[in-house]
Parts: structure tokens; C-alpha cells; sequence
């Protein structure tokens, strides 16, 4: 296993939903930056998993700076190309996506996304009439979005940006709570950014902690590798996996993300769950018959999970700041 072209550092913590410091095993190894492993735990309490010990914020921000994560770490597994070459695939698809936002919401506004990238999701509000902003804490990222895009973007840590209180329509944090090492408190520094009345979508992937992952960790031998082939054995993250870098020290699920979301004074609108498709079954032209069988047992989950007749793989929560909040 390579070396890291920075120092690892690593640091001991609790639940970061419920506080409580009761974890118990839940995988081993599970990721790795050079010789130095980690591990995953679950909170007896809540539920929450997350990486214990965890890198700390040095090397946090060290694996961020890294450009290979737009290739490997930003995909899950899911995607092959590199993100920013998919800009005009994702430009596209987020338009569809502020779509039903505005349906759900007030309208065009003024927006803010943590974790911003590329720029891809707010290029797509901007050409439909959005005022937008960003945060991004990767440097890579954040060159590329100024120098692709007419939008303001701020390199750094989001209590660090400088953007007045109150002055959003609505905030996205799309698959960035999972990164951070205070939810709670990144949540409440949304909502004093948004009005009152304004609206925050989160979302994040749940497949670790799903029922669903401790299936597939206890049926995998059982599994023929040749059948689900390399990179759905990679997708489910089974032992003789690489992990990669720990970019995601958290795992939620419905419930305790929902819980989290309350704390941080907002009200839940809907939850609803997902599963991502992976590109080598759906954007491929010629499939093998196995893989066909494996693109219609991923829409059929996909259904199930939107129904919430499965665990999902990936949960969109929208929540709203009440109208007579002040604080």
C-alpha cells in the first residue's frame, strides 16, 4: 500500500448525534490512508456508525486537497469517469433536479450549497434564475469552479464564509454531512443562514448502515465473486475490497438523521430513500445477460426503497426553518 504524501494523524471521539461514547465493532479495516487502518463503529445509543479513531483535521483537510479524490473517493464506487469531466452529463441532470426543488419549495431564490465541488449543481440553479453561493474546502475543486463559473464561492470552513444571517432561501448540503465531525453544528449554521421559512435539502448515502451491508457482510462468502464481478463487489464494499481513505467518517440512517436534523431546529417536510446506479450497468451499451439481470435488480430496489419497503442506500431529507424562528 502506497505511502500518503502527507502525514497521517488520527484522534478518538464520540457519537456525534447522540454524544454518547458507548461504540461497539462493526468493521474492521474497513478503510486505510498507507499502513494506517480504520476502523468502523456503531453507537449503542442512536445507531450512528462512524470511523473511531478518525483522521484528524489536518489530515482531513490534507486527504481533501488531494486531487485523485474527484476520481476514486467523490464516485463511491458508482461512477468510472473522473467528476469534473461530467460536467455537462451533471449540469444536465441537476437542472432536473432544481426542477422538483422549486415544485417543493418557493420558487427561484437565493441559494447557497455547502460543498459545493465543481460548481456543477449551482451552474444548473443559475441558468434558471437562481442567486447562488458556495463553500468548498477543497482547493482543486474550488480553482475549477472560479474558473469555469460566474458565481461567488468560498474556500474554507463554512462558519468561516462570508455570508450575512438569514440571507438564503434555501441551503443544499448534498453527501456532505457524512464528512463532517459536527453535524449538529454544521446544521445550525445553515439554518442561521437561512430565513425563516426557508428550506434545507440534505442528502447523504446510508448503504453502510444499512440493513443491507450487514447482510451482504455476513452472506459474502457465500457470494461467487465472478458473478457479481469487480465492480459490484467494490460498489458493496465486501472485505477483500480496498476502502480507500476514510472520506466518510459518518453513517446515518433514517431514523437517526432525522433525529439530528430536529435538533438543529428545523422541521422534517419528507425523507425519502434511494439507490444510486452504477454507471458500468447503465451507461454501458452492450451488457452481458448477468448484467442485465443486475441493472433490473438495482431499479427494482430502487423502487422498494422509494416505497420504504427496503433500507435505502441513500436518503433525500428536506426540512424546512420555521416561520416564527428568530434565533
Amino acid at each position: 500500500m502506497p505511502a500518503p504524501p502527507f502525514q497521517v494523524r488520527t484522534t478518538t471521539w464520540a457519537c456525534s448525534v447522540c454524544g454518547a461514547d458507548t461504540p461497539r465493532a462493526y468493521r474492521m479495516g474497513m478503510y486505510a490512508i498507507g499502513e494506517t487502518r480504520f476502523n468502523l463503529v456503531r453507537c449503542r445509543d442512536c445507531g450512528l456508525v462512524y470511523v473511531n479513531p478518525r483522521p484528524a483535521e489536518a489530515t482531513l483537510g490534507a486527504m481533501y486537497d488531494d486531487e485523485s479524490y474527484y476520481t476514486d473517493g467523490y464516485n463511491l464506487g458508482v461512477e468510472d469517469q473522473n467528476y469534473f469531466e461530467r460536467k455537462d452529463e451533471l449540469i444536465a441532470l441537476a437542472g432536473v433536479a432544481w426542477e422538483r426543488i422549486e415544485e417543493e419549495t418557493e420558487g427561484q431564490g437565493r441559494a447557497l450549497e455547502l460543498g459545493s465541488a465543481g460548481g456543477f449543481f449551482l451552474e444548473a440553479a443559475r441558468r434558471r434564475g437562481w442567486d447562488v453561493s458556495g463553500v468548498e474546502l477543497s482547493p482543486p475543486a474550488v480553482r475549477y469552479c472560479k474558473g469555469e463559473f460566474e458565481f461567488p464561492v468560498f474556500e474554507g470552513w463554512l462558519e468561516d464564509a462570508p455570508y450575512e444571517p438569514q440571507s438564503f432561501d434555501l441551503a443544499i448540503a448534498d453527501n456532505v454531512l457524512e464528512h463532517t465531525t459536527d453535524p449538529r453544528a454544521t446544521l445550525r449554521q445553515l439554518r442561521s443562514l437561512i430565513r425563516p421559512g426557508g428550506h434545507v435539502l440534505v442528502i447523504v448515502p446510508t448503504y453502510v448502515n444499512s440493513g443491507f451491508f450487514r447482510l451482504m457482510n455476513l452472506a459474502q462468502r457465500f457470494l461467487p465473486r465472478k458473478l457479481l464481478g469487480p465492480k459490484l463487489c467494490g460498489m458493496l464494499k465486501f472485505d477483500d475490497s480496498d476502502g480507500g481513505y476514510p472520506y466518510h467518517i459518518l453513517e446515518f440512517n433514517r431514523a437517526n438523521l432525522v433525529a439530528l436534523t430536529k435538533s438543529a431546529g428545523f422541521e422534517v417536510l419528507s425523507v425519502e430513500g434511494s439507490l444510486p446506479r452504477p454507471a458500468h450497468l447503465f451507461k454501458a451499451k452492450d451488457l452481458s445477460l448477468v448484467n442485465h439481470l443486475w441493472k433490473g435488480i438495482f431499479i427494482l430496489l430502487d423502487h422498494l426503497m422509494g416505497l420504504r419497503l427496503a433500507p435505502a442506500a441513500r436518503i433525500r431529507l428536506l426540512a424546512k426553518r420555521p416561520v416564527h424562528s428568530t434565533e
